[in-house]
């Protein structure tokens, strides 16, 4: 896990770089997805040469460190796709533009308001449904 922290060290690092020395949000966000998608290929291959993996660690791994990366690259994505689509006419246009995909997110997060908040709580009583490869429960995830 120790190779793994160090991709997610090397990733907020690039990260930051890029933050500081790029221009344009649609230039930051094209780079820092091929950076966090570069750290997710690497985190693959370390789990990939793994022989044995134990339950604790899984757990682990898909309930700390995959989403730590996962997120950014969720967030630049969607800010990538908001940006380059986003229309160049009136600022009520763009505000309407910019509405709708909130209300969009916050329909996606009601939705999913139960698992984020057992997930920010950092509860651990259904770790072995929500982050063990192989368990898919139906009523946990309906959709």
């Amino acid at each position: 896990m120790k190779k793994i922290e160090k991709i997610i060290i090397k990733l907020n690092a690039d990260l930051d770089v890029i933050e500081k020395e790029t221009d344009g949000v649609l230039e930051k966000a094209e780079e820092s997805i091929k950076i966090a998608q570069k750290a997710l290929k690497q985190i693959k291959l370390i789990l990939l040469t793994k022989k044995v993996v134990f339950q604790k660690q899984e757990i682990y791994f898909f309930k700390k460190f995959k989403p730590h990366i996962f997120s950014k690259l969720i967030y630049f994505t969607k800010l990538f796709s908001i940006e380059s689509r986003r229309p160049r006419g009136s600022n009520k246009s763009q505000i309407k533009y910019f509405n709708q995909h909130i209300d969009r997110l916050q329909n996606y997060f009601n939705e999913n308001l139960e698992f984020y908040h057992y997930y920010r709580r950092d509860s651990i009583f259904l770790d072995k449904e929500y982050f063990i490869r192989g368990k898919v429960n139906i009523r946990l995830f309906p959709d």
